[in-house]
């Protein structure tokens, strides 16, 4: 039955307003012409125009789509974290404001602001005040609870989206009625920016003027068979990411006038949620999106050519200058004549996206190719998936094997099933079978979708995978229309629809949904106490209790370890919390049954005492041991009836008990510096005592995370296995700043329990006849080859799926994927998520190359690299990341291009930055010869579930100038346009960020103006700054700009940037140079030298 929350009334009337697509943003010249070899001055690129007819694209801003009837459902499953400090986002709009006073110092020690700060959207003056408790109930008691997180909050701010007005608790947004803003405006996407106006500061108060709570849309009208409910799904309460409320280190201290452990959430009603997308300049997530201007990724459009490109032949061989061109072939591109000089700033980049696409996933009966990942655009279900949630390598499948084979190319898909939504976008719809369950293909049990055909009136349907004709059950019959189509097609969400949910039926339950389990392990070794970690994790968890999912269903533990385990009883009948020590770290146990997991409601007070007081409990402990995997096993032991979050707090290398590991970095630094071939085998578990731990984890439903806040070796090699085994991940500080890694500490935990997930899911991803599924790779545990099993999996994992041919595929007919999650929401609520995607056929290897996605298969070769890391010699990982490279080009130039002079690099367009991504990834930190086995062990882990969207940014950083913000004139976007990652860029008066998702490296040249330096960091020279850098905000515009800068990125990745400053003749400012991909670096190629490599290898081989 369809949900609704009480009091509807008719929304208010939306109003059109007109869109003008801006123009492309120019990136500034990556290098001048005196970086190049002679030979390489003059390369053009030759576009064409529109896709032919045959590869229809989504709708670009100019061709914005009527409005369409809008559906009741739940709305966005989650907006991405709002960060305190960045402006409270409303959708679309930058909110004009007087200025406040300062927010909060971000990243450093909180209470080094002038003022106290109020509570996050609370009034002004609030701050005198306790901030009010989180925890307003989603809906009404009746209710059934919502599935992610706590309910959306009003938008405060006018225009609403694309026509849609604000979300407000417990409803979902509206449609968008296809409208934009003209380029004129500041604001893209929302009313006009009021001159001189600036977004409020984190924490200030909602601008005057907030929109009353909209009221919720209709429910889904009923008809024949079984209903199609509205979800009654409301956001998770963003995570405000702010700098913990006081600071951790002397831990009983607290600012006057806040309760301990203030929370940083207002009462649902008044806070803001962070739902503004980037600015216009700044697409989500991303370096600049990739596509050429009027066109996609994928768009028809001829190569790219670089004439002059220095090969084996001698330069008197390329011809005269005067070479005439060739008539333009689609295949081929125009040819362009081939002088002796290239022109430089030609060489191909990443171009910034200004407008915002409108895309609709199917137009005229074809799939459209998708936007490039890192562009912002709003996704319109047309009957496929959102390409946010699955996207493929390639936009159409080839027929064999062989033509796959020849083009080099991967055929696999990138699966992010929670993958957060556009504001604008309509939110996934919510169907309920009743007891009959959905409907499924009686051979493949494959769920209805779009693409089966039903036949006979609508007695039968054939299923689109594997052709099998099915008996319609009798409570679904309905005719069919002329077109062939049911006639309630359109009404219903699985038959019209990319991605829908269904309602589980008891056949898919094994026991009940389980609750939401949240148990903390705390490490209290010597170390830990000592370098501040005990007190920040204890901090952060005090602060992160209030955005647990609210509720009967949510459930807390505690324990702690060093040598020995100590959990606690938190009765709410006990004075106080009740500790029970387990000393047998061989043969661990449980000492209560009972008591040790409890509902949050009734454990509150007690767990706030007792987080309280640990440091001080532990302050004098000198046991230096840490009985790490003994810990883990008992707090498994624990939760073992239920499953659920096991979050664990690690600071030194496990020394003791069951998994305890030994110190092999000593072993590992000879081993690299003597080019020990062997070297790669101390990136692979030192035995299976922790994986075999891990698969016992996972086949009870207790998903780990492990957040290592350390100073020295930990071999992450080995701990990363658990983790990675239960569908959790590791976050690492290293090494750990009591000063500033308590914020990023507590906004990492934050975003972990608020984000949208689920629990105890399988994953299983079908396909047409013709392929097979060859492989999964991600974070999971797999038990039988074709499902995968998710204790649990949230908003920012990715999995990737791998397919190979096991038969032709006909031409004529498209190739269907469908991805169906089957998982518990938090509130127990048991949904199936089904995603389907159905791409066209072809025998054309032109067509591949002009429908291949370059981001997804980027993302693909960065996973298969570090995959392939712990196995193979990094050379070697070097060598087949390269020649994956050199074999889609060379292919592309064999079967594609017109016949041609061999003095040219001929680039598919789709695929012109390959190159570029491709050196990036042999540069970056995981192919490193130098490096830490930790940093090596991360990055791999970090990879392995990783999305589209942040995978380039991993390895291609942005760079941003941050020391002249206030003269720059692009100023419709929160974030500068990057500049190319080369030295020619970095001068030596200037102060650069850069960000690739992970970290934030702010390079300080030698003679930065002193005032500049005061203004941003409260310095006045170099030899002043501290050595851990808190970015604090002071009083002052640009400080106040770069602070903006700061949190919007924060804000796009979903990741709170770990700062760390770099200067010249310092090792820090070797390491940030090691991110300019452009220039040479020992042993490895520049960009030049690259694209010159990969052509003479390209002749070599076409000879």
């Amino acid at each position: 039955m369809a949900s609704s929350p009480p009091q509807q009334q008719p929304p208010p009337p939306f109003a059109a307003q007109n869109l003008t697509a801006q123009g492309p943003v120019q990136v500034p010249p990556g290098s001048g012409a005196g970086a190049l070899p002679g030979a390489f001055a003059n390369l053009q690129i030759s576009r064409g125009a529109a896709p032919p007819p045959g590869a229809p694209r989504g709708l670009t801003p100019q061709q914005a789509p009527p409005a369409f009837a809008a559906r009741p459902g739940p709305p966005p499953a989650a907006a991405r974290p709002a960060f305190p400090g960045s402006p409270p986002a409303p959708p679309f709009v930058r909110a004009p404001t007087a200025a406040t006073s300062a927010s909060p110092p971000f990243g450093g020690q909180p209470g080094l602001v002038s003022q106290p700060l109020p509570p996050f959207g609370g009034p002004p003056g609030a701050a005198s005040q306790p901030p009010p408790s989180f925890g307003v109930p989603p809906g009404v008691v009746s209710q059934a609870p919502p599935p992610f997180g706590g309910p959306p909050a009003a938008v405060s701010q006018a225009p609403p989206p694309f026509g849609g007005p604000p979300a407000t608790a417990s409803q979902a947004p509206s449609p968008f009625v296809g409208h934009t803003v003209a380029a004129s405006q500041a604001a893209p996407f929302g009313g006009p920016l009021v001159a001189g106006s600036h977004p409020p500061p984190f924490g200030g108060p909602p601008v005057a003027g907030s929109q009353p709570a909209v009221p919720p849309r209709p429910t889904f009208p009923g008809h024949s068979g079984p209903m199609a409910a509205a979800a009654a799904w409301t956001q998770p309460t963003p995570p405000s990411f702010g700098a913990p409320q006081q600071p951790p280190p002397p831990f009983g201290s607290r600012p006057v006038g806040q309760p301990p452990f203030a929370t940083q959430s207002a009462p649902v009603a008044q806070q803001l949620p962070f739902m503004g997308p980037p600015r216009a300049n700044a697409p989500a997530f991303g370096p600049p999106s990739w596509q050429a201007q009027g066109a996609g990724s994928g768009a028809m459009q001829p190569p790219m050519r670089m004439p002059g490109i220095p090969g084996s032949m001698q330069p008197n061989t390329l011809g005269p200058p005067g070479t005439p061109t060739i008539p333009y072939s689609p295949h081929a591109g125009t040819q362009v004549s081939t002088p002796s000089k290239i022109d430089p700033n030609q060489i191909p980049r990443p171009m910034p996206e200004s407008s915002v696409i409108i895309y609709e996933t199917r137009q005229g009966g074809q799939a459209t190719i998708p936007p490039a990942a890192s562009s912002e655009f709003i996704v319109k279900d047309t009957g496929n998936c959102s390409p946010r949630l699955m996207r493929c390598t390639v936009n159409q499948i080839p027929c064999t094997g062989d033509l796959l084979t020849t083009s080099g190319m991967p055929l696999a898909l990138m699966v992010q099933p929670f993958s957060l939504p556009h504001p604008s976008e309509e939110p996934i719809q919510l169907v309920d079978f009743g007891e009959m369950g959905p409907i499924r293909c009686s051979r493949c049990k494959a769920y209805i979708n779009p693409f089966m055909k039903f036949v006979d009136q609508g007695r039968h349907f054939i299923c689109n995978l594997c052709g099998f004709r099915n008996d319609t059950p009798r409570d679904y019959m309905c005719n069919l229309g002329p077109d062939g189509r049911r006639r309630d097609a359109d009404d219903r969400p699985e038959l019209s629809r990319g991605t829908v949910e269904f309602v589980a039926t008891k056949e898919f339950l094994v026991r009940d949904p389980m609750p939401a389990v949240y148990f903390f392990l705390i490490d209290v070794s010597m170390n830990a106490i000592q370098t501040g970690a005990t007190a920040a994790a204890c901090s952060a968890i005090a602060q992160a209790i209030s955005d647990l999912p609210e509720g009967p269903r949510t459930m807390v533990g505690i324990a702690t370890f060093d040598s020995a385990i100590h959990f606690y009883s938190l009765k709410r009948a006990q004075q106080q919390p009740l500790m029970l020590i387990v000393p047998d770290v061989q043969d661990v146990y449980t000492p209560l049954q009972t008591d040790l997991i409890l509902p949050v409601s009734e454990c509150r007070e007690n767990l706030e005492q007792l987080l309280e007081s640990i440091p001080n409990m532990f302050e004098n402990n000198r046991v230096a041991d840490s009985a790490f995997g003994a810990a883990m096993k008992a707090g498994f032991l624990a939760m073992k009836s239920t499953g659920g979050k096991l979050l664990v707090f690690q600071s030194v290398l496990p020394s003791l008990g069951v998994g305890s590991l030994s110190a092999r970095e000593a072993e590992g630094r000879a081993n690299i510096t003597t080019g020990d071939k062997e070297a790669h085998k101390l990136l692979q578990p030192v035995d299976n005592t922790l994986k075999t731990m891990a698969l016992e984890f996972a086949e009870y439903q207790v998903c780990v995370d492990v957040f290592l806040t350390t100073q020295s070796y930990v071999d992450i090699a080995s701990i990363s296995v658990v983790p990675q085994t239960t569908g959790g991940r590791v976050y690492y500080y290293y090494p750990f700043s009591a000063l500033s890694d308590p914020a990023k500490l507590f906004n990492d935990l934050r975003w972990n329990i608020s984000r949208p997930q689920g629990f105890e899911a399988v994953m299983r991803v079908r396909c047409s006849q013709g392929l097979q599924v060859q492989d999964y790779f991600g974070n999971f545990c797999k038990r039988v080859p074709t499902d995968i099993d998710l204790p649990a999996i949230d908003s920012d994992k990715t999995v990737m799926v791998t397919f190979k041919h096991d038969d032709k595929l006909p031409e004529n007919v498209e190739c269907g994927f469908q991805c169906a999650l089957l998982y518990t929401t938090v509130y127990g609520q048991r949904r199936i998520r089904v995603i389907n995607l159905s791409l066209s056929c072809t025998n054309l290897l032109a067509n591949l190359f002009r429908c291949a996605d370059l981001e997804t298969q980027f993302a693909c070769f960065l996973k298969q690299a570090a995959n392939g890391i712990p196995t193979s010699p990094l050379p070697r990982i070097r060598d087949e990341a390269t020649n994956t490279c050199i074999n889609i080009l060379q292919s592309y130039r064999k079967h594609c291009a017109s016949v041609t002079s061999s003095g040219q690099l001929i680039l598919p367009e789709a695929l012109k930055l390959l190159p570029l991504y491709t050196l990036a990834l042999v540069k970056s930190v995981g192919l490193r010869t130098d490096g830490r086995l930790d940093d090596h062990s991360y990055w791999i882990s970090l990879v392995s579930s990783i999305s589209v969207v942040l995978a380039v940014p991993l390895v291609f950083p942005r760079l941003i100038p941050i020391h002249d913000l206030i003269s720059r004139d692009d100023d419709d976007s929160l974030v500068p346009s990057p500049l190319m990652l080369n030295s020619e860029n970095v001068q030596e008066d200037g102060i650069y960020l850069l960000e690739n998702g992970e970290d934030g490296l702010i390079y300080l040249g030698n003679m930065v103006n002193p005032a500049t330096l005061e203004q941003i960091f409260g310095v006045s020279s170099l030899a002043a700054l501290p050595v851990q850098l808190a970015l604090d905000q002071f009083d002052n515009e640009l400080s106040r700009k770069v602070n903006e800068v700061v949190n919007e990125i924060r804000r796009q990745r979903c990741s709170y940037l770990r700062l760390r400053l770099c200067r010249r003749g310092e090792p820090s400012g070797d390491f940030f140079r090691s991110f300019l991909i452009e220039d040479k670096a020992p042993g490895v190629f520049s960009y030049v030298e690259f694209l010159v490599h990969v052509h003479r290898q390209i002749q070599s081989k076409m000879t």
